[in-house]
C-alpha cells in the first residue's frame, strides 16, 4: 500500500518542541545515541541530543498513525547533530542550508547544523522530503519544498494537531518584496539560481510555500490537491497538470494567490492525533573515530564530491582492512561512474567482511547474475531468507539460477508469487516461460505466456507476451544457452547520473565438449530464423532510456528516423577511432555519423526498425 497524501494533502503534522542549545565544545567529541528507529550522531550536548532524538520519534510515531504504513527503508534514519555552525560548514548543503536531507545507498540522513530552537522546523522540513522520497513522488522544487514548509510549522492544539500557521518572515516578504512571476517559479529545477542562489532561493522558498498553502488549504482548490500531485509526479509539467486539474491558467492562478495573499484570513486545519511521548533514559556512548569518518564521508555522497568521498574510504581501508563499510561505499562510487565490474568486485570484498546489508546484497547479487551465477545464487539467498516476500529477489534469483543452468530451482524459487508487480511482470513470465521450456514443460510454458497477455498492462508487455507465446508454440523448441557475453552491462541509473547504454561486443560461438562445463547463459532465448536485414545512414542525434531498451534517434536525408535497441546484447558494434565507446541517455551534444543496420520492427512498435548493427 502506497502512502498517499489525500484530498488536503496532509500526510500527517508533527509537534513543535523547544531544543535548547548548548555551548560548543572547544574540541568537538561525538556522541552516538540509537533507538528502534533512529540513531543520532552529535558533537552537541547529550541533553540537545537526546531531546531531538525524543521529537524525532514523536514524529515518527504520528506519521505512522496517519500513513498506516512506516518509511519504505528498514536501516534507521540516522540524524546528524553539529554543535556549531562552523563544524557544520564543511559539509553545508548550499549557501544558505541550516538543515538537509540526504540519501545514500543505505541510509537516509537528516543533517542539522546546531541543535538550536530556530532549527527544529527545518529538520522537520528535511523530514517531509525523506516521506516524499519514500512515498516514490517526483516532485519540482516549488511543490517539494512548498510541502515541506508547510508541514514545518506543525503544532499542537489540544489533542489535535494544527496544519497551516502562517510563516510570518515568508508572508511579509511576499507582500513587500519584489514578486517574481510565478511561471518562473514553477519552471525552477535542480540547477536553477532560484534553487542555488541565496538572494533568489527566497522566492521560491516564499512562492513555492503560499501557492502549496492556497492549493492544499483553500476550499476551491483543496478537494484536487491528491489529483495534481499525482499528475506533477507522474511527470506532467506544473503549468499544464494544474490547467487540467484546475481548469485554470497559470496567470489565472496567479492572480488567486496574490489576493489569497493579501486577504485577511487563512485556512487551516485540525487533525486528530497522539503525540505519544518516549519514556525511559536513553544513553549516550562515545562515536568512535572510524565511525565518525565514515559518516563524514556519507555527508560528501554528493556530485561533485566524488574524489574527496573516494580519498577518504581508501584512507580508511588502509585504517582498518578488516571492516566492510568503506569497500561498500568505495564500490557505489565505481557503479555512480560507471564501472559496473569494479563495483562488483568492490562489493565482493564488503560481503567477505561479513556485510549482509539487503541493500548491498541486492546489488551484489544482480552484478553477478550473468558471469558469476553461482555466488549470485548464493548472494541472493541469503536476502531472501532476511525477507521471504520479496518478489523482485526471487525474480532475480530465479534468473540467476536460469544462468547456472538450473532450470527446475528456478521454477522452485518462482513457485510462493501469488502476485506480481507491472514493474516486475515482464522479467516474471519471461523466468517462468524460459524455466519451463528449459525443463521440457511446453504445456506449462504456453499457459504461462497466455497468462502475461491476458494481465499485461502496457504495450511493451503485450509485446512480450506475444513473443513469448510464439516461442513457446514452436514445436520442440529447446533453450539455447549461449556463452556468457563480456561486457554485457545494464544501464546504471541513479539520482545522479544519466544511464548509459554501453557497447556490447558479440562473444564467438563455443562447441561443447566432452568433459567441459557447459557454457553460462548470457540471454536466456533460442536463435531466431534469419531476417532481412536493411540499412539507414544519418546523424546520431538522440538516445530515450526507456529501462533495458532504448529508442535511437537518426537524423537521414529523408528525415528523422528512430529505431528500438530492444536488447543491447544483440547489437553489434563497428567503430573508428572517433565512434563514441558508451551512448549516454538524452540528447548528444555531439552528434556523429552512423549506419544502421536494422530488422524490420514488430506490428506492435512504432518505430523505422530493431537495431541490430551500428557502423561509425
Amino acid at each position: 500500500m502506497q502512502r498517499t497524501f489525500g484530498p488536503s494533502c496532509l500526510i500527517a503534522p508533527l509537534a513543535l518542541l523547544v531544543i535548547t542549545a548548548a555551548p560548543s565544545p572547544a574540541e568537538s567529541r561525538w556522541i552516538r545515541l540509537r533507538s528502534a528507529d533512529f540513531e543520532i550522531y552529535s558533537s552537541a550536548s547529550p541533553r540537545v541530543a537526546r531531546d531531538t532524538l525524543r521529537q524525532f520519534e514523536q514524529v515518527r510515531g504520528f506519521f505512522l498513525q496517519a500513513s498506516g504504513k512506516p518509511p519504505s527503508r528498514q536501516a534507521p534514519v540516522r540524524l546528524v547533530v553539529f554543535g556549531s555552525a562552523k563544524e557544520f560548514e564543511p559539509y553545508r548543503l548550499n549557501a544558505y542550508a541550516v538543515a538537509y536531507y540526504q540519501q545514500t545507498p543505505d541510509r537516509d540522513y537528516i543533517v542539522m547544523s546546531h541543535g538550536a530552537v530556530d532549527i527544529f522546523p527545518l529538520a522537520v522540513h528535511e523530514y517531509v522530503h525523506l516521506l516524499v522520497r519514500h512515498d516514490g513522488l517526483k516532485l519540482p522544487p516549488w511543490l517539494n519544498e512548498g510541502l515541506a514548509e508547510l508541514y514545518s510549522t506543525l503544532r499542537p492544539i489540544g489533542d489535535k494537531i494544527l496544519v497551516g500557521d502562517l510563516i510570518p518572515g515568508r508572508h511579509q516578504a511576499l507582500l513587500q518584496d519584489i514578486w517574481v512571476p510565478l511561471a518562473t517559479i514553477l519552471a525552477v529545477d535542480q540547477n536553477s539560481p532560484y534553487y542555488n542562489e541565496k538572494s533568489k532561493a527566497g522566492s521560491l522558498y516564499n512562492e513555492g510555500w503560499a501557492l502549496t498553502h492556497m492549493l492544499c488549504l483553500r476550499a476551491e482548490y483543496r478537494p484536487k490537491f491528491g489529483q495534481l500531485l499525482q499528475a506533477i509526479s507522474g511527470g506532467e509539467e506544473s503549468a499544464s497538470a494544474l490547467l487540467k486539474v484546475y481548469g485554470r491558467t497559470v496567470p489565472q492562478i496567479e492572480l488567486d494567490l496574490r489576493s489569497y495573499l493579501r486577504g485577511d484570513h487563512f485556512q487551516g486545519a485540525l487533525v486528530p492525533a497522539k503525540l505519544e511521548k518516549s519514556g525511559g533514559e536513553i544513553p549516550a556512548e562515545p562515536l568512535p573515530d572510524f565511525d565518525a569518518q565514515l559518516m563524514f564521508v556519507d555527508l560528501l555522497y554528493r556530485p561533485g564530491k566524488e574524489q574527496a568521498a573516494q580519498a577518504a574510504l581508501e584512507r580508511l581501508v588502509q585504517q582498518d582492512p578488516k571492516r566492510s563499510e568503506p569497500y561498500r561505499g568505495l564500490g557505489y562510487l565505481a557503479w555512480r561512474a560507471g564501472r559496473p565490474a569494479e563495483a562488483a568486485q568492490l562489493f565482493g570484498k564488503s560481503y567477505a567482511r561479513g556485510d549482509r546489508d539487503p541493500k548491498l546484497l541486492w546489488d551484489y547479487g544482480r552484478l553477478l547474475v550473468s558471469e558469476r551465477p553461482d555466488e549470485s545464487i548464493r548472494v541472493l539467498s541469503e536476502l531472501l531468507s532476511q525477507d521471504g516476500g520479496r518478489t523482485d529477489v526471487r525474480v532475480e534469483l530465479a534468473e540467476a539460477q536460469l544462468h547456472a543452468n538450473q532450470a527446475a530451482a528456478a521454477l522452485q524459487t518462482l513457485g510462493p508469487i501469488r502476485a506480481i508487480t507491472p514493474a516486475d511482470a515482464q522479467r516474471y513470465f519471461t523466468v517462468a516461460v524460459y524455466a519451463d521450456l528449459s525443463v521440457g514443460d511446453t504445456r506449462s510454458a504456453q499457459g504461462t505466456a497466455q497468462h502475461f497477455r491476458d494481465v499485461a498492462k502496457t504495450d511493451e508487455d503485450r509485446a512480450a507476451a506475444e513473443r513469448l507465446i510464439s516461442l513457446a508454440a514452436v514445436p520442440n523448441v529447446k533453450v539455447v544457452v549461449r556463452p556468457a557475453e563480456k561486457g554485457a552491462v545494464e544501464p546504471v541509473e541513479t539520482s545522479d547520473a544519466r544511464p548509459t547504454l554501453r557497447r556490447v561486443e558479440p562473444a564467438p560461438e563455443t562447441k561443447e565438449t566432452p568433459g567441459q562445463e557447459p557454457p553460462r547463459l548470457a540471454l536466456l532465448r533460442r536463435d531466431p530464423p534469419p531476417a532481412e536485414r536493411f540499412s539507414a545512414s544519418g546523424r546520431f542525434v538522440g538516445l530515450d532510456c526507456r529501462g533495458k531498451q532504448a529508442l535511437m534517434t537518426i537524423e537521414t536525408e529523408a528525415g528523422r528516423k528512430v529505431f528500438l535497441v530492444d536488447d543491447p546484447t544483440k547489437v553489434s558494434i563497428v567503430s573508428g577511432t572517433n565512434g563514441p565507446t558508451d551512448f549516454v541517455c538524452g540528447p548528444q551534444k555531439t552528434p556523429v555519423k552512423v549506419e544502421v543496420g536494422y530488422e524490420k520492427p514488430p506490428a506492435t512498435e512504432a518505430v523505422d526498425g530493431v537495431v541490430r548493427t551500428l557502423a561509425f
